[in-house]
């Protein structure tokens, strides 16, 4: 078995990539040997270049790890660790050599990067359908609930008191005023301003009529499963694109990011171009 495990698949430069590196746990699955071979470099260049992880960085990092899995003690965390194959020092090394790339990525990639005012408006027209704004419209509605178990009667006087509503409505009475004259029903819900709502916010039986109706229109009286409704349509907003401000930090981001990801490429690609990597067993 320890012959297997320290078995060489790969040469790079002057280290060598073992079975076991390749093996890894559940908590660092098995890793391609392409990944193991990027790794190296990276972290060959990282040490040339003098980046250094300190105890405190891989403290901080340990803690938050620990907060977002709700371990309470360093103890527990250790215990999760070994039932999935891991000691606490070699996931201590794996978060040391995270670091490390990250702060060789910042020096090498990230902190060259910028982007300019023209790159992000030229983003924002050749992808503007991503920031398109759907169709909303804005509601108030008046509900009687119902319950499977109601009987006849108890349906009749709820259709009953929402025609009366319906009508009261007609006569060009106010939210208000139906509510106050309505008081002594417990069981009719005024909702004057729902807000602004997107085509799937509702259930099928009032969306469709909702987005049917037209600014200042109520709609007849809507029978469904839950009870009985009454829709005002408040105000309706076409679709429309969101405006470059409001996602100029988006764009920036996306557009950083592009250009972080080529940047990274091109220098990977140039790394290997001039490191010695000797594939032993292709896996």
């Amino acid at each position: 078995a320890w012959a297997f495990e320290e078995m060489i698949v790969a040469v790079v430069n002057d280290e060598a990539i073992t079975m076991s590196e390749m093996a890894g746990s559940s908590v660092f699955p098995f890793r391609s040997l392409s990944f193991l071979i990027e790794k190296k470099l990276q972290l060959q260049i990282a040490k040339k270049k003098g980046v250094s992880v300190q105890p405190a960085e891989v403290s901080d990092a340990l803690n938050d790890i620990k907060r977002m899995n709700s371990f309470k003690s360093d103890d527990e965390m250790k215990d999760a660790l070994l039932k999935e194959g891991y000691s606490l020092e070699e996931y201590k090394s794996e978060v040391t050599e995270q670091i490390t790339l990250l702060k060789l990525l910042n020096r090498e990639i990230k902190s060259k990067i910028s982007v300019s005012d023209k790159e992000s408006e030229d983003y924002y027209l050749s992808h503007q359908g991503s920031f398109l704004l759907p169709e909303r419209i804005r509601i108030g509605y008046i509900y009687i609930p119902l319950k499977i178990s109601d009987t006849p009667d108890i349906v009749e006087a709820a259709r009953n008191n929402i025609n009366i509503i319906l009508s009261n409505l007609k006569h060009n009475l106010s939210f208000a005023e139906i509510k106050k004259k309505h008081s002594e029903f417990p069981q009719v819900y005024f909702i004057e301003d729902l807000g602004y709502i997107k085509r799937g916010d509702l259930m099928p039986e009032l969306e469709n009529i909702a987005f049917s109706l037209t600014a200042g229109e109520i709609s007849e009286v809507i029978s469904t499963p839950s009870g009985f409704y009454i829709i005002n349509l408040i105000d309706r907003k076409k679709i429309e694109y969101k405006s470059f401000e409001e996602v100029k930090e988006i764009i920036r981001e996306a557009v950083f990011q592009e250009k972080s990801e080529r940047l990274y490429k091109e220098w990977l690609y140039n790394l290997k171009s001039f490191s010695y990597i000797n594939i032993v067993i292709n896996i």
